[in-house]
Parts: structure tokens; sequence; C-alpha cells
């Protein structure tokens, strides 16, 4: 039986993932989007349910939102998430206060694979965020870490660090994160510059779920350590894996 829980901006819900034991998904407080409208739960499971019953991603692009531009990246999807049915196991949680409309559902794959499927309210009604539900970044973790590319945007879960290796040991300069993924075979760090805004609100969000661990879209760069390549976070995009119309930052700028 499928268990609803609500999400208030001040205590997220989590829930770990199977087959990634120190990985969990948190349902965020959500960034007000002027483009997305209110949603039943009804009409967002219903959604939810016909994405994932079709198989064909051509076919899928009805239940999703900015279908022209996700075509374009079905080759940067994992299998899983482009084509592979699965079954919504259990709500996670279904936002209503305000701003955007969203809510999310834990998909179980038969090779016992768990994966976060959100429908966001839109104009044209509920829509499946696939680049979420794939998490899609603009470089795969594969060419970041061999060094083929150097920046790019990657969704990932965060929690604090306190391991400096060089160029970021000085922690009068650089605050440090593990950043997860579950596309990722071991976790890497990340870094902010201290002083900057993204540092402070990363932090307050950060410390304020009740595990230490939130979702974020962040945009980073690579850096080469003595043993693995380190990564700086020079911009973030969203406090969990949902786009807005605006990103974070520019809102955390404007005092909003």
């Amino acid at each position: 039986m499928l268990i609803l829980f609500l999400i208030s901006m001040a205590i997220p819900a989590v829930i770990l993932l199977r087959g990634h034991k120190d990985k969990a998904v948190v349902v965020a407080p959500f960034q007000e989007a002027e483009d997305e409208v209110s949603m039943t739960f009804e009409a967002a499971e219903k959604v939810a349910s016909a994405f994932l019953a079709e198989t064909a991603p051509e076919k899928r692009l009805q239940w999703v939102r900015n279908a022209e531009e996700i075509r374009t990246r079905f080759s940067g999807y994992p299998d899983e998430a482009r084509s592979a049915p699965g079954e919504i196991e259990r709500v996670l949680g279904h936002q209503v206060d305000g701003g955007r409309t969203v809510t999310g559902f834990v998909v179980a794959f038969p090779s016992g694979n768990l994966r976060l499927l959100e429908v966001v309210g839109t104009p044209d009604g509920p829509r499946v965020d696939w680049d979420a539900y794939a998490l899609y970044g603009t470089a795969s973790w594969e060419d970041l870490l061999s060094g083929k590319v150097e920046r790019a945007a990657v969704r990932v879960f965060c929690e604090p660090s306190t391991e400096r290796p060089e160029p970021f040991s000085d922690q009068q300069k650089w605050t440090g994160f593990r950043l997860s993924s579950p596309d990722l075979p071991q976790a890497v760090l990340g870094y902010v510059e201290v002083g900057k805004m993204r540092e402070e609100r990363m932090k307050q969000v950060i410390l304020g779920t009740s595990r230490f661990r939130e979702r974020f879209t962040l945009e980073i760069v690579r850096h080469e350590g003595k043993d693995e390549p380190l990564f700086e976070i020079t911009r973030c995009l969203a406090v969990g894996w949902i786009l807005g119309a605006r990103e974070v930052e520019e809102v955390w700028e404007h005092g909003e």
C-alpha cells in the first residue's frame, strides 16, 4: 500500500535507496516557479503510472515537461531511466503549499534498483521531470573523472566533509562536501569558496536535514588531486534535482 508523506518546508522526508546503503533520496524544499501550477496527488500518480507503463522513449514524451528539449538527450540517459518499465513502490512526498507543486515517487525495478521519479505541476498539467529521473548531467561522470571534460552540471547528494587534500587544504578558504550519486562508483570531494553566499546557503540547507545530506544540482569544475580528481563547486543551480525557472543562486542573490 502506498504511503503518503506530506513534506513541510522545515522537515524533509528521507528514504534509503536499496542497493546504495549510504545514499538517500530527499524531497527538498521547493523553490517557487512562476510557470508551474498546483496539481492533485491523484493526477500526479496517474501521469507517473502512465509514464512508467510506456517503454518507447518517443511515446513517453507525452508525459514529460520540456519534451522537445528532452528528445535531444535520450542518448545521455541510462537505459533504466530511458525505457525500462518500473513500478511505483511508494509515494515519497506531495508538496502543495504555493509555488511549485511536486510529487515524488520511489520507482522499483526487477533488478532491485530504485529511482526517484518526480511529477511537476505545469500549465499543461502534471508532467514527469525526466532529467531528474535520469540524473542527467551535461557530461558523464566517466568523462569528468578521466579528465576528458573539466566542467559540467551534475545532480548529486551532498554532505559535509572534513577531508582537505591539495589544492583545497586551506580551511579558511574552502568548505568541503562529499558528492555522491548512484552513477558514481564512489563519492568524490567538492569544495566551495568560503564567504560566498553559495557556501552559506548550502551549509544551511544541509545542516537543516535530519541526516545532514541533501540533493543539489551543481556546476562543478575538475581539479587534479594527488590521488584522485577533486571538484570545485562554482554554481548551485537548484536545491534538489529539478531545475526551476531561475537558478536558485539568482533567487538567493535577490534575497528571496
